[in-house]
């Protein structure tokens, strides 16, 4: 017997009293009710009864005692805070925090075009931040198991993420666990039962996670999965265990794309990802395939959609967002094709220099309402990084752009012409080409 509407429980730990209301959504593991207690709200997984096991409650009452991860990229799980039990059925689930649907969206959602699909610049955000939060939980000792789309939830507008479903995190090597992952997910020594999940795994998740939000397609889904006449488990086996092969794999083509409507989605999505990240999908699905040790890690992911943030251009004609990096000597945008590095219809905005000790020079794009982060000096450690400054407007006249110091200590501004200015904290160097900035221990030169 489930619990109803109106059932009182009182939490394991906390000793919170909940009074259960409407079933939120159900799932293989169980179903997922609001609770109240006292003038808080929290969902409540309660757990089917042959998921119930003793092994569970344990898995559960460590992962309450340990906690969530730490920082801002920890926040982003919905960790279990508190076990809940019945003790009339034996049947338990836990407390974790309610979160606003209405807001975050699923990438089936998006799909189905009944919530805006994200914009790149978006994109890119929740990119790194689902990179960010599972390096934070691998930094803790943890493997997460189950990396799918189906776990992730983002806020198109903004790239806000939560990570959900985080019952099944255990520690590598140690604690046990009832789900290996999903299928589609899992790498193929897993299928193939020659692994245990690991965060080796939790990178080949997270990889088909990220090609899954960029391309809208599975990276084994070509020509031997089109002609599959029977989609049942030895089949699903073949393909992503037995015989899988990246649809853009650049030296075998047997799986790639069929000419098929079906596949244009993805065909033309696959154009138009930016080179950077479509390098990192082919090293992923190629030697990543079936060695763990050269999988793409959180890192490089990081590192990545920072870049391409950091460099991101608006199309002078149509406004649409685009995806640049010093790279490239060529940019048409995705939208109107109109080619934004060209002489006569430059969309390069000013950018911002600075020549790291280990990072080497980076470029930031200066677009209005920008702000300037400390983050590229390592993009593996979200917590430590801080805004040092922000593209601005000048109050009376719009015309005039500037870069306003958030600092706590003056920056120093010398001229072309040599000449030299403090910038106090919460005032503003003017965005002039040429003009050089010495500020919280970097140097940077404005160049068009």
């Amino acid at each position: 017997m489930s619990i109803v509407k109106g059932q009182t429980l009182v939490s394991s730990e906390r000793k919170l009293t909940i009074q259960v209301q409407e079933k939120l959504g159900e799932g293989g593991q169980g179903e997922v009710f609001r609770a109240v207690e006292a003038n808080r709200t929290y969902a409540l997984k309660w757990y089917n009864p042959s998921q119930a096991t003793p092994d569970q409650k344990r898995a559960i009452a460590a992962l309450v005692k340990h906690g969530r991860p730490r920082g801002e990229a920890g926040s982003r799980f919905l960790w279990p805070i508190d076990l809940v039990e019945d003790a009339r059925s034996g049947r338990f689930g836990y407390l974790m925090q309610l979160m606003d649907t209405k807001q975050f969206a699923s990438l089936g959602e998006i799909q189905a075009h009944r919530k805006p699909a994200p914009s790149y610049g978006t994109m890119c955000r929740i990119s790194f931040l689902a990179a960010s939060s599972y390096k934070r939980l691998h930094m803790e000792g943890y493997c997460y198991r189950d990396i799918s789309r189906r776990n992730l939830l983002f806020n198109p507008l903004n790239g806000d993420i939560f990570i959900c479903d985080n019952d099944n995190v255990g520690i590598e090597g140690q604690s046990s666990c009832q789900v290996m992952g999903t299928m589609e997910n899992m790498p193929p020594e897993l299928i193939l039962n020659r692994a245990e999940p690991s965060t080796k795994s939790d990178l080949h998740a997270l990889s088909v996670l990220l090609f899954e939000l960029w391309i809208w397609h599975h990276p084994m889904h070509g020509l031997k999965e089109f002609c599959v006449r029977s989609w049942d488990l030895p089949a699903k086996v073949r393909i992503y265990g037995e015989e899988p092969l990246f649809v853009f794999d650049p030296e075998d083509d047997s799986n790639r794309l069929p000419d098929d409507p079906d596949y244009n989605t993805a065909r033309k999505r696959w154009e138009q990802c930016p080179k950077i990240i479509k390098d990192l999908f082919i090293k992923a699905f190629t030697v990543g395939l079936h060695n763990p040790d050269q999988r793409v890690t959180e890192g490089e992911w990081q590192r990545a959609f920072l870049r391409l943030l950091d460099g991101m251009l608006y199309c002078p004609h149509c406004g649409a967002e685009n995806l640049w990096t010093m790279d490239l000597t060529s940019c048409p945008c995705w939208h109107c094709h109109t080619e934004l590095l060209s002489d006569n219809q430059s969309a390069l905005p000013p950018r911002l220099v600075i020549k790291h000790p280990t990072r080497g020079t980076y470029h930031f794009s200066l677009l209005l309402g920008k702000k300037l982060s400390t983050l590229f000096t390592n993009p593996e450690e979200e917590e430590k990084a801080r805004l040092f400054g922000e593209v601005m407007q000048h109050p009376t006249n719009p015309q005039i752009w500037g870069i306003r110091n958030l600092t706590q200590t003056p920056w120093r501004a010398t001229f072309p012409d040599g000449s030299r200015k403090m910038v106090e904290p919460e005032r503003a160097a003017p965005l002039t080409i040429g003009i050089k900035l010495d500020f919280d221990g970097f140097s940077g030169e404005i160049v068009a």
